[in-house]
Order: structure tokens, then C-alpha cells, then sequence
């Protein structure tokens, strides 16, 4: 059995849920390299902390719509980690059921029916897809027309753009640079025989996610085929407006947090 190495990107100060992830994964026996631009405090032992400078200047850092999270970036960084062939890609608000093991060559999974989430990736480096997501950033918002978009949101793009302005990746409406792209090149180059099923990376519904704060609940949403699950952190942090509430005791992600050794309460 052969267990890939983990990669993946942060900017800011840990949570517990960040920790809650990256210890799920040590735990499991993957090796995790996480990707910087200034010392990460509060990382479990043994994980590595890599200069994301060796990735992408950090002149490249960009925020959601200039003042949001840098999500739009991290959809940038990971597919630049594919191309250098670093690893398996994983969201710090992944937790890690059972080990990634042997991995194929392409590896993303459907988030919900029709659309396909980049939270844990592997693309082959040469691979023409990886060319294709990595187009929507090298371009820099210089082609009129975003085919990748939904309807509405191709064609505001397209007359922003035709009256003069530039609309840059981070300045899309969010998902644009993740799921839409991803969801869209997949179909384009016949690939979604390879997309692995919800009930692997996202048995968890984006609606479900708070319940999990609360006492009493479960984490019953893990099947036999579940190799990790998909906590969206913008769930818990009001996409990111919010600070990271701590668990409330007797919750199932409280009860993750015991099991991992991570104090919720920072």
C-alpha cells in the first residue's frame, strides 16, 4: 500500500478545524506538507511547513473579491502543486476517514449531482485538463467570454469586460476558479467516468454542515466507501465573514477533536 503524500496551502492563523484535518491525515499514515508564506503556529508534529515562494510569489496572493479569503488563490496554488507533481491536494476543512491509499491518477469526487469539488485533487502534471484549469488564471481575465460560468454570470462577465473592465478570477462570483472550472473541463475531455462518488470525498451535504456543532449529533454520513469528508469551513464561519466558533461539547465535531487530540477552545 502506498500512501501519497499530502499538500495543501494557508495563509492566516490555524483553527481547530485546521488542525482537526491535518491531524486526521497524520493519523491515518499520510505524510502533509503545508504550503506558506510565514510560519504556521499550532501544526501537530511531524507535518511539514514548505515555503509557498518554491510555488508561486507571493505577489501572485490574491483575496476574494479584494478583500475576501484567499480561496480564489488556493484554486490557483493547488493545480500549480499538480503541475509540480507534489501530491494529493486536500482542503484544511477535510477530515480524513481512511487512508488515501494508491491513489488513480486523476482523483476528484462529485460534491453533489452535476458538479464536481476540488477539495481533494490529484491531476497528472501533462495532463490537458490541468492546462485547461490553469488557463482561467494565465489569461487574467483577458478572454471575453468565461464558458465555465453559469448563463448569467458568463454574461455579466463578458459585458463588464466589452465596456472596459477588467474582471479577474478573484473578482467571479465565487466557485468560478473551483468547482465550475473543474466541473466544466471534466465534461469537456469525457472525463467524468473518473469522478469518484459523493459518498467517497462529500457524503456530508453544504447544508449539513452546522448541524454538526451541535450536541447530540452524528457524523452518519461515513459509508463504507468513504475515504474522507468534505466540512466546509464557510459553513461554520459565515464564508469567512465570521470568526471559527468552537464546537459545543457532546457534538460530533467535538467528539473528532477528542479523537484527534486537538483542543477546540482557541
Amino acid at each position: 500500500m502506498s500512501l501519497p503524500t499530502i499538500v495543501t496551502f494557508w495563509h492566516g492563523p490555524l483553527s481547530w478545524l485546521e488542525r482537526l484535518s491535518v491531524a486526521s491525515f497524520v493519523r491515518q499514515g499520510h505524510r502533509v506538507e503545508v504550503y506558506a508564506y510565514e510560519p504556521v503556529v499550532g501544526l501537530p508534529e511531524g507535518v511539514m511547513v514548505r515555503d509557498a515562494g518554491t510555488i508561486l510569489p507571493r505577489e501572485a496572493l490574491v483575496f476574494y473579491k479584494d478583500h475576501g479569503t484567499p480561496a480564489v488563490f488556493s484554486d490557483r496554488f493547488r493545480l500549480e502543486l499538480m503541475r509540480a507533481g507534489r501530491g494529493v491536494w486536500a482542503d484544511l476543512d477535510v477530515y480524513c476517514v481512511r487512508p488515501i491509499a494508491d491513489p488513480p491518477a486523476y482523483l476528484f469526487g462529485y460534491e453533489r449531482d452535476g458538479s464536481v469539488n476540488n477539495a481533494v485533487l490529484l491531476i497528472p502534471a501533462e495532463a490537458p485538463l490541468l492546462a485547461d484549469l490553469l488557463e482561467v488564471f494565465e489569461r487574467g481575465g483577458k478572454r471575453l467570454v468565461e464558458p465555465h460560468l453559469p448563463p448569467f454570470r458568463r454574461i455579466e462577465v463578458a459585458v463588464r469586460r466589452m465596456l472596459g473592465f477588467t474582471v479577474a478570477p478573484h473578482q467571479m462570483q465565487f466557485g468560478a476558479t473551483g468547482p465550475f472550472a473543474l466541473t466544466y473541463h471534466i465534461r469537456r475531455h469525457g472525463l467524468e467516468p473518473l469522478v469518484q462518488p459523493r459518498d467517497v470525498f462529500y457524503p456530508l451535504a453544504y447544508e449539513d454542515v452546522p448541524k454538526l456543532m451541535h450536541p447530540g449529533s452524528r457524523l452518519d454520513a461515513v459509508g463504507d466507501r468513504t475515504l474522507a469528508v468534505h466540512i466546509w469551513r464557510s459553513q461554520l464561519t459565515d464564508r469567512g465573514r465570521a470568526a471559527m466558533p468552537p464546537p459545543a461539547p457532546g457534538s460530533a465535531l467535538a467528539r473528532l477533536c477528542e479523537v484527534e487530540g486537538v483542543q477546540p477552545q482557541d
